[in-house]
């Protein structure tokens, strides 16, 4: 389930359907880089994406509420950010860029759909960059895990203590001492290789102003997304690919 896709007209879903592909992508696999080539779009649907810069530090994740190989949109095939799966492997459905090219040139309003995930994301990339430079690390790591919840289907996030300091570039032992506190204020548990959200609220105070600009610009121009309570959900259809 895309919620990119469900979000589109049915006549703009209607152009792409049929040329979806659904394809299996396992974790650590690389789906972008400045040294490849963006042969299409990739709409996550049940694992994340993590974009590095070429310090590698993590400036952006993208799961199921979004897409990948957005530079095609903006005139380029080739992308500024290294785009790895993180975490666990998933599925996501396909488009070839031709096919992507072809229903933007019938459909105007797909192509501003998408490009207002685009600008979603260059406001979560802005966030991340000004969170990094002027947030505490214990703020930061509440974001983070927020963002990652809300991407994730399950409370719990298999997730480890070097994983969490790589995407922050922060130190492990910091990283540690940060989960024990939000650990000691009862908002998670720490499991070998998982995080448990168990106070999403007291999470959520945690990271302060650090978190929920972005996911309520994606609720507005956009659609629901997100466990937050400060992003209403409502029910959506599935996408259906033609056998």
């Amino acid at each position: 389930m895309n919620l990119l896709l469900q979000s589109l007209r049915p006549f703009d879903l209607r152009l792409i359907a049929p040329h979806l592909q659904q394809t299996r992508f396992g974790a650590g696999e690389v789906l972008l880089s400045p040294r490849m080539k963006v042969a299409g779009v990739i709409f996550p649907e049940t694992f994340l994406v993590s974009f590095r810069d070429h310090q590698r530090v993590e400036v952006g994740l993208v799961g199921r509420e979004g897409m990948l190989g957005w530079p095609l949109l903006l005139g380029s095939d080739h992308s500024p950010l290294t785009g790895i799966v993180t975490l666990e492997g998933g599925t996501a459905l396909t488009l070839s860029a031709d096919r992507l090219f072809e229903a933007c040139r019938v459909s105007l309003s797909l192509n501003q759909a998408l490009l207002r995930f685009v600008d979603n994301f260059m406001a979560q990339m802005a966030c991340t960059i000004g969170s990094n430079a002027a947030h505490p690390v214990e703020r930061r790591v509440a974001r983070w895990l927020l963002m990652l919840h809300d991407r994730s289907a399950e409370n719990s996030l298999a997730l480890t203590h070097d994983h969490l300091g790589d995407a922050l570039h922060v130190r492990r032992a910091t990283i540690t001492d940060c989960l024990h506190i939000l650990e000691g204020d009862g908002l998670l548990r720490c499991k070998r290789g998982h995080i448990l959200i168990e106070d999403r609220a007291g999470l959520e105070q945690a990271a302060g102003a650090a978190y929920g600009t972005v996911e309520a610009q994606y609720a507005s121009a956009i659609g629901p997304f997100g466990k937050t309570n400060r992003v209403s959900a409502k029910a959506s259809t599935a996408v259906r690919i033609p056998e």
